[in-house]
């Protein structure tokens, strides 16, 4: 069900007992409050910060789904059509200008909102590479961008990048500055107990949203290379998204659909990446890939495009990279390559699993923020 779209403000009474008088409210803000990743990991700041901290949620449209604790974070929905949503969230910046705003991404109208609104202590969370997909977008967008430059001579903000690839675009393209950057975290134990070194290949997989420029389509290529080969190779894709209904009729029509299976949202991910022998992920672009950290967490080999963040996730150069998905002949020969030298590749995946165990920890990834909160 989704959240009414007006609740009063008030601290729920489960937590007024535990906060510091002196402790500044956070805000999080987000697009909209529904099952994805960047409002998933909203969970672990409320399950961390709800005793320190006051906690309140902004969506600015309406969420699709009620999935944060009201007991430890209150939340507030916005509205559907633009205007409403920017007059009501620059209403709601302004009763609140005092506290601690956490923007997650939102754009550079959001974020010159909340400086017009005087907010003091806005942080700006790069979780993104996308900045415009349009000459007409880039028009309007980099002017709003030229204007928060301009505004935040004035008005202090903290810019924080979820990896070093994120931050460099954020420098390039939209603002000559370098954001801070705080790796997303990861629950590594959830994981690590599922963690094994694999042996043989039956079951490739693909977790993600459906979504263009996810290329599942290149997934879907690349195991039916194989599928006549291997007549006990399985595909398993886990994911929700706007490209389900096509990528369904496209496996129809595949010679192997009895040997593809499309799992829609998976609840117990540690659990379906340790049933999987290979993860395919070619997306086009990336801010980070939190998908890759969690399979390779469990020891899982992954495949990947050669976005440069995924290589800051591994750690592992080439081992691991297949190449520009535009290019699906250079895809093609080291996908066979790698699937040659299986057992290499598994072996290589375990080492890079105890790397990023150490690297991408929820708990160091909190207690990151809880300094930068602290400091307000």
């Amino acid at each position: 069900m989704g959240l009414m779209s007006e609740l009063p403000l008030v601290v729920a009474s489960e937590k007024k007992d535990s906060i510091p008088m002196k402790s500044p409210p956070i805000h999080y803000v987000m697009w909209r409050i529904t099952t994805g990743g960047v409002e998933l990991s909203i969970k672990h700041y409320i399950d961390y910060f709800w005793q320190r901290f006051p906690l309140y949620a902004y969506s600015l449209r309406t969420p699709t789904e009620k999935i944060y604790n009201e007991n430890r974070i209150h939340t507030t929905a916005g509205k559907e059509n633009n205007w409403t949503v920017y007059f009501n969230y620059f209403l709601y910046c302004r009763k609140h200008k005092s506290a601690i705003f956490h923007l997650l991404n939102g754009g550079p109208i959001i974020l010159l909102l909340t400086l017009l609104a005087g907010v003091k202590n806005p942080i700006y969370h790069i979780r993104g590479t996308i900045y415009w997909d349009s000459k007409l977008q880039w028009l309007y967008l980099k002017s709003a961008w030229l204007l928060v430059r301009a505004v935040k001579r004035f008005y202090p903000i903290h810019f924080i990048a979820n990896s070093n690839h994120s931050a460099n675009v954020f420098h390039e393209k939209v603002l000559a500055i370098q954001p801070e950057v705080i790796y997303n975290g990861i629950n590594t134990s959830a994981y690590t107990q599922k963690r094994y070194q694999r042996s043989t290949l039956k079951n490739i997989g693909y977790a993600g949203r459906l979504h263009e420029g996810k290329n599942v389509e290149l997934v879907l290529q690349l195991f039916e290379l194989l599928a006549d080969q291997k007549p006990e190779l399985q595909l398993h894709i886990a994911g929700e998204g706007p490209l389900r209904q096509s990528l369904q009729e496209r496996v129809a029509q595949s010679p192997f659909s009895d040997r593809i299976h499309i799992h829609g949202f998976v609840k117990d991910m540690p659990t379906f990446f340790a049933s999987l022998d290979l993860l395919l992920f070619l997306s086009a672009y990336e801010s980070f890939g939190n998908v890759l950290v969690e399979a390779l967490l469990t020891g899982l080999p992954i495949l990947t495009s050669n976005i440069p963040v995924f290589n800051e996730i591994h750690g592992g150069g080439n081992d691991f990279t297949l190449g520009d998905p535009s290019y699906y002949e250079t895809l093609h020969t080291r996908f066979l390559a790698a699937i040659e030298n299986y057992e290499t590749l598994s072996q290589k995946a375990m080492t890079a699993s105890y790397y990023a165990e150490n690297k991408f920890n929820i708990d160091q990834h909190l207690a990151e923020f809880q300094t930068i909160y602290s400091g307000y």
